[in-house]
């Protein structure tokens, strides 16, 4: 059987043209600019009776992914709808600087018989030589994207490794940026009452409820989260050091941290003035990390931890016990406590235990062990 591909009619036989455009700067007087890019294919697409134009899709944004230029997006479904014969764009970098992502998206045009001229390599896709010099002409801007990026990455590690660091857009509580460096503000007290309440024994919840009842907030104005009370809690730059480079970098396509990637990190010591004292910050740091073990231990706890946590231990399989809330027989709720290793299907058997029982034993105990027929308080 053969199969005839039959294009879609245009009813004013008038080949329906589309122009993408891009440029990753907001200079109004670069020389390809977006309006300078419009008005050019503008008025070659006028000079030709057999043309019409559908529209100039302009992104003025830079990046790798499709998915972040809502314009090339936008052209590339009106296109898959049938509103596009062929497409304008003065060059492969332009169109895509990444090739899998190029191909995928010619590749698709193609299919709907749609097709992309890039003027600057006098290339069209539906040249049956175009495969190969497309493939190699992509795969070109994309070592030039990954070159310039190699570049960027050098000249930071080595701002790295000379102590130089660049706050960003200063999202650091409790610091402004003064000549590139930090300084406490009117915001470090909300940092040192953070601190002073955890070393009183308040978890992190009871923090953040605490603080949103006096109205502290982020520096963009919203409450603070348990994420930015625990992020505070572990940050080195609150008792004046300061690591630099501390996550892998980020992969060139994905724009996420690679591992595979080698990186060096450098801790600076006294690199400004501390809001918490070393004394202060090293408890803390230890009381994260006893919570930390604990919880391993344990199982994660939400809110208020019963004092039974970590007291309450499986007489069959020595796991720890957790508690849970359970229907009764009369309807109403009841509190049990319950095998770690039991409520996770690992086989074991040992009993559930109401905690009123638990409760009438545990009194100064420090372990408590419940077997299949016993509950033994040490």
């Amino acid at each position: 059987m053969i199969i005839t591909r039959i294009p879609a009619k245009n009813e004013n036989n008038k080949v329906r043209i589309a122009v993408y455009c891009r440029v990753s700067t907001k200079q109004e007087e670069q020389e390809d600019s977006l309006e300078t890019q419009k008005k050019a294919y503008t008025s070659l697409i006028s000079l030709r009776s057999d043309w019409e134009l559908v529209e100039v899709y302009a992104d003025n944004l830079s990046g790798l992914n499709a998915e972040k230029r809502p314009e090339f997006m936008r052209m590339i479904n009106d296109a898959m709808e049938g509103k596009i014969d062929h497409i304008l764009c003065k060059s492969v970098s332009r169109f895509s600087r990444n090739v899998a992502e190029c191909k995928k998206y010619t590749d698709m045009l193609r299919n709907k018989n749609i097709t992309v001229e890039f003027e600057e390599q006098n290339l069209k896709t539906d040249d049956p030589t175009c495969s190969f010099i497309f493939s190699l002409m992509s795969a070109i801007a994309e070592n030039e994207s990954r070159s310039i990026s190699e570049n960027v990455k050098w000249g930071q590690r080595e701002k790295v490794k000379r102590g130089e660091y660049n706050l960003g857009n200063n999202r650091i509580l409790g610091y402004d940026s003064i000549d590139g460096k930090l300084i406490p503000n009117k915001h470090a007290d909300s940092i040192r009452l953070i601190y002073s309440l955890f070393l009183q024994g308040k978890n992190i919840e009871e923090i953040r409820r605490q603080l949103d009842a006096i109205g502290i907030k982020t520096k963009n104005g919203t409450p603070l989260s348990h994420n930015n009370i625990l992020y505070i809690l572990k940050n080195e730059t609150y008792k004046g050091d300061k690591l630099l480079q501390k996550t892998n970098p980020k992969d060139l396509i994905t724009k996420r941290p690679d591992p595979n990637i080698p990186f060096e990190s450098n801790y600076l010591i006294d690199d400004h003035e501390a809001i918490i004292s070393r004394e202060e910050w090293d408890a803390v740091a230890k009381k994260l990390q006893a919570n930390k073990e604990f919880e391993e231990t344990v199982g994660h706890r939400g809110g208020q931890p019963h004092f039974l946590y970590g007291k309450v231990f499986c007489g069959e399989c020595g796991s720890p016990m957790t508690r849970r809330t359970v229907n009764g027989s009369n309807g109403e709720k009841t509190k049990v406590w319950v095998c770690r290793e039991k409520r996770n299907r690992k086989g074991c058997n040992g009993r559930n235990v109401k905690e009123e029982t638990l409760l009438a034993v545990a009194k100064d105990a420090k372990t408590i062990i419940v077997t299949k027929d016993t509950i033994v308080a040490k």
